[in-house]
């Protein structure tokens, strides 16, 4: 900046002195041309006054100065020069401009070039008339033009001498100017530094202009809270480094060139990279089509995904989503293997202990029944009866697990169409005994056919009829109404029974929750129903929905996606 500054400030400077010198000469000359001029017409005056028909011309015209004089006849001879010429080859003068103007009586100046001398000189003539006879001359005088600025070009190398050495002095002078109004700057370009760096110490205050005593002032100021914001921000770096680096989840973030920008420990051990992975394309860390996909659709559409990706022989539940009020995307990578594996070990647990069960408790019903055949006492009956509707309870329960374990086992479906309304037909009658003990109305609206494996939509449709009717008043109503569109099908199962709180309406898709679980042991309940409903809307990509009050009723809602025809279910 100084070495600009002093460059600009000389040059301005430099050519204005340049401007007003060169104007100063061409002022100069234009005065001494004009004063020149006005010698040269009273020079002339004075001659012509001097002369007359007796003067001897050839004394008349010398003179020892620079002054031309000449006497020319009125039909233009030249009759003497005051210059040495040979009058015999000397060209008529009444054709020049000056003798011209002379003779119309409106005498005037001229510059030209001179072909007798061969020097540009400046001429004035003035027409002289003989009062004894009608005869006159022209007396001309001239003055080289050169001897008009003799003066001025010898005063010339003085005045360039004088200004060189303002030009010096003023070079000496902007040099000490600018350094003093610099020296401020360059302690602030010093502390800015020492901001950056984070090491910033006040330092005193440089005395210049008061102008920039305020800037430096206002910086010092500026610096301190910038640097107490520095330290502040490190701080919460350090923080934040020390959560993510200690996050079991794998976490890194990229920009909408998919370059990653952040990541943590936990996501450099399970793509098993450095930090040197930093500012370079996700495709180096790892390329995956279905992760690829998510991102692209996050950075174009702000979609954000969910999804299980496997890597290295884990199973990651990953996040895609993009930060708010920026453009950054964030990758989340939950490891959830070791649950996975829990899962499916309490699955087999469970599939296997229903099947285990289910045979004793089998062989335990048909012992009873036999004991109920042959007993004749009326006080064992009851017992046999309660043993009786106890295992069967037990049987439906276990028969509802093994239901379960095989909705969340399932693999391979094979969709067909099923007639919701039919299915709804063929469950009144098998709730008919419950119908008819509580004179529950039973109304089916609409129709519709999903696709879908018939067992699935069976078990679907029964539990909800069920749930309906065991939770109802007497003389209740259950409806079922199917809503058949476009894009899908609807159906809703409505009742005016006892209704669900609100703080339970949360857990009731839970395994073995039961609102009421008194009423439900009594009614046979076993508290997986709504469960099983959970896991074959799970399985077909269905929506379920639930609006209930209580003491009112409760409808829940089925919404049977158009795209249920895929026969194997995603991994």
């Amino acid at each position: 900046m100084k070495k600009r500054l002093f460059l600009y400030t000389i040059i301005i400077i430099s050519v204005g002195f340049i401007c007003f010198f060169c104007i100063s000469v061409y002022i100069t000359h234009v005065n001494n041309l004009d004063n020149a001029k006005k010698t040269i017409i009273e020079t002339t005056r004075i001659y012509s006054g001097l002369y007359n028909e007796e003067t001897d011309v050839d004394l008349f015209v010398k003179t020892n100065g620079d002054t031309r004089i000449t006497v020319i006849s009125s039909d233009g001879k030249v009759l003497a020069d005051s210059r040495p010429i040979d009058m015999n080859t000397v060209e008529n003068h009444l054709n020049r401009p000056e003798i011209q103007a002379a003779l119309k009586d409106k005498p005037e100046t001229y510059i030209r070039h001179s072909d007798t001398l061969g020097i540009d000189l400046i001429y004035y003539a003035l027409k002289v008339n003989n009062p004894d006879n009608n005869n006159y001359v022209f007396i001309r005088t001239a003055l080289p033009v050169a001897k008009i600025d003799s003066y001025l070009f010898q005063s010339l190398p003085m005045l360039v001498f004088l200004f060189l050495i303002i030009v010096i002095f003023c070079f000496l002078l902007v040099r000490g100017v600018i350094s003093r109004i610099i020296k401020p700057f360059n302690s602030v370009e010093n502390k800015l530094q020492s901001l950056s760096s984070g090491e910033y110490k006040p330092e005193p205050v440089i005395r210049s202009y008061d102008e920039i005593n305020k800037i430096t002032q206002e910086i010092d100021d500026i610096a301190l809270v910038l640097q107490k914001n520095f330290f502040e921000l490190r701080d919460e770096k350090n923080k934040l480094d020390y959560i993510l680096n200690n996050i079991t989840d794998g976490l890194f973030a990229v920009d909408e060139k998919k370059s990653i920008i952040l990541i943590n420990s936990s996501a450099l051990d399970i793509f098993n990279v450095t930090m040197d992975i930093i500012d370079k394309n996700i495709n180096y860390m790892i390329y995956n089509k279905t992760l690829s996909e998510a991102i692209d659709a996050c950075i174009n559409n702000s979609k954000n995904s969910l999804f299980e990706l496997q890597i290295k022989g884990s199973i990651f539940y990953v996040t895609v989503k993009q930060l708010s009020y920026t453009k950054l995307i964030m990758i989340i990578l939950s490891n959830v293997t070791e649950n996975r594996e829990n899962a499916k070990r309490r699955e087999e647990f469970f599939a296997n202990a229903s099947h285990e069960l289910k045979t004793p408790l089998t062989a335990i019903k048909g012992f009873n029944e036999l004991t109920l055949l042959n007993n004749k006492d009326e006080n064992i009956t009851k017992y046999i009866e309660s043993i009786t509707r106890e295992t069967d309870r037990m049987i439906t329960l276990i028969e509802d697990m093994l239901k379960l374990s095989e909705i969340e086992n399932a693999k391979e479906i094979n969709p067909v169409d099923v007639s919701l309304d039919k299915i709804a037909h063929e469950i009144r009658e098998t709730v008919s005994y419950t119908i008819d003990e509580k004179s529950i109305a039973y109304e089916i609206i609409g129709e519709g056919t999903v696709k879908a494996e018939p067992e699935h939509v069976y078990e679907l449709v029964k539990n909800l009829v069920e749930n309906a009717v065991r939770y109802n008043n007497q003389n209740g109503k259950v409806t079922i109404t199917i809503e058949s569109g476009r894009q899908n099908i609807c159906m809703t199962v409505s009742d005016n029974g006892i209704g669900i709180s609100p703080e339970e309406q949360t857990r009731i898709f839970e395994r073995f929750y039961r609102v009421e679980k008194s009423r439900s042991q009594r009614n046979g309940g076993t508290g997986l129903g709504l469960s099983i409903v959970k896991h074959i809307c799970a399985l077909y990509d269905w929506k379920l929905s639930l609006k209930s009050k209580f003491g009112i009723g409760t409808e829940i809602s089925v919404i049977f996606s158009s795209n249920n025809s895929s026969n194997s279910k995603p991994e």
